[in-house]
């Protein structure tokens, strides 16, 4: 599962899409990470502000705790539970 607990909160593992026609996310079982398409590119960080923006906007206070250079990334969501998390990304 691409969600997990942690004693800050809650761990998610993302695999981001730059330059997408939409934005969007949605579970992707093979590589068990949710996707997340953003029309944002990857130059200077813009995808990776943009995602933190959105996720922030859903959850709150949202930091990216690893993989800030690679598509593949892990975002810790503070003082949120596994079952608060997936309820809203439902």
């Amino acid at each position: 599962m691409c969600i997990r607990p942690c004693k800050d909160g809650v761990m998610i593992n993302i695999q981001i899409i730059p330059n997408s026609k939409k934005d969007g996310f949605k579970y992707d079982e093979e590589s068990e990470r949710l996707r997340v398409w953003t029309s944002k590119p990857t130059l200077k960080g813009r995808a990776n502000k943009e995602i933190l923006k959105k996720f922030s906007k859903i959850f709150g206070n949202c930091e990216i705790i690893s993989g800030k250079l690679s598509r593949k990334k892990t975002i810790l969501i503070k003082g949120r539970c596994v079952d608060e998390v997936e309820r809203i990304l439902r």
